[in-house]
């Protein structure tokens, strides 16, 4: 491993160590180091050009040293967003991640003329963490050539900004920065944009899992999709959402017609099917929290007529529905039940209570779609009032970004002091980098930037960061972030991050660099995108053709903003007459 890398990413943090400082502190984690990595969560360790195979960086942040308080503390950790790029963290967990939004130059610049001289793109998930994100933030505009070279994004607009950067900005390689079937997805993307021959690169040669894609991938959701789908009197389209594998989508394909979506697009998706495939049924998954939260959106909706009139429906939702027309939809939709997210599934009850009681008033609540019910239901009813909102991950950060924009521009100049604008976060605590970025940057070009604040509310438990050093909170490592069952999750309600994502890390994208620039081509073989289906044939069909069909069926619909006509004809065709 470079050492001035080393070096620069070590200084920041108290938790962060050198090879050298490690190779003692890793014997006092031996112990620990089984217990962790028995939970199928966290890489055990990771190798390190320091000539020795020590535990990954983010094993000093997951292992369970010392006791910590189970309880929900009534403040939840946030971070305070005001004039100037003032960052003010409230509490240990807030203060680990802020620490990292202003990254050192020395290990930008070394990324940075490594990225140049290579011609590497990089596309990142919005659930990075902190660190990567601040540093591929600042890598971004460390260098003109390099401004579109890096993107952080959802999912489905990773494949997009990855096909732009190889055909218009001169990048011949790509990282991709998530799980693994989202580097599977980036390289499939290419593929279909004759780029096929441009190598995507994942950040380790280890499987990065995801929990949600894996619970479709087993012989239930198969079985699911071919007992509700028996019914040949009844048209029924599966619509999958993207975080799966090609390969679960390409056998999903081959049993049922089936559409991807996002979740920025799932609700436009279903109710376009249901206008237009007459009595049509739906079968969502495999996220369960998702469809369940689909299922009570249309529920809240049926069940207020006074606020959602016919019209109101036709001039918000869609043109050719009607309560009528969303009551047979909710009636025909189905959702898998047994499918889920690590992160979004901890968000317990004590959680959720703990914003109904200390932050529902004066706070904006913001849920994605994959969260559990009563934290849906309670940014559901906020979002009635534009006080919050519900959706993906882009959904989230427009909202943001529009309160914050309204407050800047029309700050009433009576008001004597500074107005804090307060958000509850409900995903993935990586998106703080994009929010805090998008917000400096309204509030930087306001005039009324000195009198308004955001305030991002992390809705953790209190063991997202814990002790490792009894009470002695001067010691180098005494709060460090996350528990025994994933960095920042908590078995008693609340997750802080993803502990897939953070597989990806600096030291693992600097390795990856190093690779391209030695050609070292056995290497980054293994780090190549999952191959399952190459040289497979499904019924006859060539299987990559066949797990990417259903992400153009969607490509087709958000561009047209109906089903394609090929996916209509499927549909028909499977009923008997």
């Amino acid at each position: 491993m470079n050492r001035l890398l080393l070096n620069s990413l070590g200084k920041r943090l108290n938790y962060k160590t050198t090879c050298r400082e490690f190779s003692s502190a890793s014997a006092l984690l031996k112990p620990y180091v089984h217990s962790v990595s028995s939970t199928g969560l966290m890489p055990t360790s990771k190798s390190s050009s320091c000539g020795k195979d020590v535990a990954g960086s983010r094993l000093m942040s997951s292992v369970a040293t010392a006791a910590y308080d189970q309880s929900i503390q009534t403040s939840f950790p946030s971070l305070v967003i005001g004039p100037d790029r003032a960052i003010e963290p409230q509490g240990s967990f807030a203060e680990a991640q802020a620490q990292f939004l202003d990254p050192d130059p020395d290990a930008v610049a070394v990324l940075r003329d490594g990225l140049l001289e290579t011609n590497i793109g990089i596309v990142a998930h919005y659930y990075m963490d902190v660190e990567l994100q601040g540093v591929l933030q600042a890598l971004k505009n460390s260098h003109p050539d390099l401004e579109h070279r890096i993107g952080i994004a959802d999912s489905l607009k990773m494949g997009d900004l990855a096909v732009d950067m190889v055909s218009n900005h001169g990048v011949e390689s790509v990282v991709c920065l998530g799980v693994d079937f989202m580097s599977e997805s980036v390289q499939a993307i290419l593929g279909k944009n004759g780029f096929g021959s441009t190598p995507v690169y994942r950040a380790t040669h280890k499987a990065i899992g995801c929990s949600l894609a894996e619970s479709a991938e087993g012989d239930l959701y198969k079985a699911w999709l071919q007992k509700m789908s028996s019914n040949t009197q009844q048209p029924s389209l599966h619509v999958i959402y993207i975080n799966t594998s090609l390969e679960t989508k390409a056998i999903c394909s081959s049993i049922v017609p089936t559409i991807t979506c996002t979740s920025s697009n799932v609700l436009a998706t279903l109710l376009q099917a249901g206008a237009q495939i007459p009595n049509v049924q739906i079968l969502y998954g495999p996220d369960t929290y998702m469809g369940h939260n689909l299922q009570s959106l249309l529920d809240t909706l049926i069940a207020n007529p006074t606020e959602w009139t016919d019209e109101k429906i036709q001039a918000n939702l869609h043109p050719a529905h009607t309560r009528a027309s969303l009551q047979e939809l909710r009636n025909n939709l189905q959702v898998f039940p047994q499918g889920n997210c690590v992160v979004h599934h901890m968000f317990g009850q004590e959680v959720v209570q703990n914003v109904r009681d200390n932050y529902l008033d004066d706070c904006y609540v913001t849920a994605h779609l994959e969260v559990p019910g009563e934290m849906f239901e309670i940014a559901m009813e906020k979002s009635l009032k534009d006080e919050g909102v519900v959706g993906s991950t882009s959904d989230i950060l427009n909202f943001i970004t529009r309160k914050v924009k309204e407050a800047a521009t029309t700050v009433d100049k009576g008001y004597v002091g500074t107005r804090r604008l307060k958000f509850v976060l409900g995903t993935e605590a990586g998106m703080v980098t994009s929010i805090v970025q998008k917000v400096q940057d309204i509030l930087q070009s306001s005039s009324n930037k000195s009198r308004v604040e955001a305030e991002i509310i992390f809705p953790v438990s209190s063991e997202a960061v814990m002790s490792t050093d009894g009470n002695d909170v001067d010691s180098p490592m005494a709060l460090v972030p996350g528990v025994a069952g994933g960095e920042g999750c908590s078995t008693a309600g609340g997750c802080a991050t993803c502990p897939f994502m953070k597989m990806n890390d600096l030291d693992a994208l600097h390795d990856i660099i190093e690779m391209v620039k030695a050609t070292d081509t056995v290497t980054l073989k293994k780090h190549l995108p999952p191959t399952r289906l190459l040289g497979k044939r499904i019924n006859g069909v060539d299987a990559t053709d066949l797990g990417t069909e259903a992400i153009y069926y969607m490509r087709e619909f958000m561009s047209a903003k109906t089903l394609p006509n090929e996916l209509e004809k499927k549909l028909l065709s499977t009923i008997t007459k």
